[in-house]
């Protein structure tokens, strides 16, 4: 670390041009990859890290410790993995082949979603067994590239695009459950846990509608008496199921929060079970993101915003970072619509305030910590 005290402007690379963007950031955004583009001094004057120094954790550490609040630096936008264009006569163009995948997902969409309702109309009117093999099997193809950052983004994408109702909602959120466990590290059975919770959820609110029209604008039942009744509906149409008694739980329980605020038990922290934490972080950011009445839902980065503000008190807050970390990570290098009317892409994440990255725009950058009367408006189809 001393070395970094005794930098001179001999280390400097002499008439560089510099061909990546240079901006001026503050320390707690700046990360690995980063070049200083000019010396950084300290208040005695010397040299505390030179221009051309490769930013590390250790010279974050050093200027965090010299009280240092922003620095110039030159930033290669991070890239999302992309296979190598396909070279055959004939080969779809990126732009169409990005419009087939998400043809295609659509398609398996809407028959998993067909295949739900009819699966949750047994169970509940004609009293069935769950299945839970056969529901999973439901989800096949539709998150199978996961690990590939271009098709997840593809997925929300169009995830987002759905109409709401409860089927749409359940698959969702059985989606955003399953990735959320893969994030954190849980093993197969427990991935599939949360998958299968995702789909039975609110299995409930098919009780509710007996007697009634199923209802195609499901975001209205947030607002009706008999939303809270729904967990324990949904519950007592599992209860003597033969399935993992996880999946009842998270039914009973996935609108329990870690403060003891939620319903219908009013459990506190632990006492609520992992698939459940898991659950309750899927089904918040999808009711969010959800549409109402053909009017789009919110952004990605309005609902994180409203996650960070009102979610880490209610809701598991290790589960809820890294959920909101990894959401954030797939906006990177997306065209977005701010609310002044400019557009631009995202280029980083800002780990201390998610809702907040760094905008590139014509001309310059805006960086959204800073600049707080500006916020996305939308994420834009590529």
């Amino acid at each position: 670390m001393e070395d970094y005290l005794h930098m001179t402007k001999k280390h400097k690379k002499k008439g560089r041009k510099f061909a990546m963007p240079c901006l001026r950031v503050s320390v707690n955004r700046m990360r690995e990859g980063m070049v200083v583009r000019e010396d950084v001094f300290a208040k005695t004057g010397a040299i505390l890290v030179a221009e051309g120094t490769a930013v590390t954790k250790e010279v974050i550490a050093l200027l965090v410790r010299h009280f240092i609040d922003n620095v110039m630096v030159e930033y290669e936008p991070a890239k999302r993995e992309t296979p190598e264009p396909r070279q055959e006569a004939g080969a779809p163009t990126e732009p169409a082949d990005r419009e087939a995948r998400r043809a295609e997902f659509e398609e398996k969409f809407l028959v998993a979603e067909q295949s739900l309702s009819e699966h949750l109309k047994q169970i509940v009117y004609h009293s069935d067994d769950v299945d839970v093999p056969e529901l999973l099997g439901l989800l096949n193809g539709l998150l199978e590239k996961a690990d590939d950052e271009t098709y997840l983004t593809d997925m929300l994408f169009c995830m987002k695009k759905q109409r709401a109702g409860l089927y749409t909602h359940s698959i969702n959120v059985a989606l955003l459950a399953q990735l959320l466990a893969r994030w954190n590290g849980c093993g197969q059975n427990e991935i599939e846990m949360a998958s299968a919770a995702g789909l039975l959820h609110d299995i409930g609110f098919l009780d509710l509608w007996k007697n009634s029209p199923e209802k195609t604008e499901f975001r209205k039942e947030f607002e009706t008496d008999k939303y809270e009744k729904h967990v324990v509906c949904g519950y007592n149409i599992l209860k003597k199921q033969n399935i993992d008694q996880r999946i009842k739980q998270a039914v009973l329980t996935h609108h329990e929060r870690a403060n003891g605020s939620g319903f219908p038990l009013q459990v506190t922290g632990d006492n609520i079970n992992q698939i459940s934490r898991i659950i309750a972080i899927a089904d918040t950011y999808e009711a969010l993101m959800m549409a109402d009445d053909g009017a789009a839902g919110l952004s990605a980065f309005d609902a994180i915003k409203i996650m960070e503000e009102q979610g880490y008190n209610r809701l598991d807050s290790n589960l809820l970072m890294t959920f909101l970390k990894r959401i954030a990570e797939t906006m990177i290098q997306r065209r977005v619509l701010l609310d002044d009317g400019r557009e631009g892409k995202i280029v980083m994440t800002n780990k201390y305030r998610l809702s907040c990255p760094l905008v590139q725009v014509e001309g310059g950058f805006v960086d959204l910590e800073k600049q707080k009367r500006v916020h996305i408006k939308a994420v834009l189809e590529d």
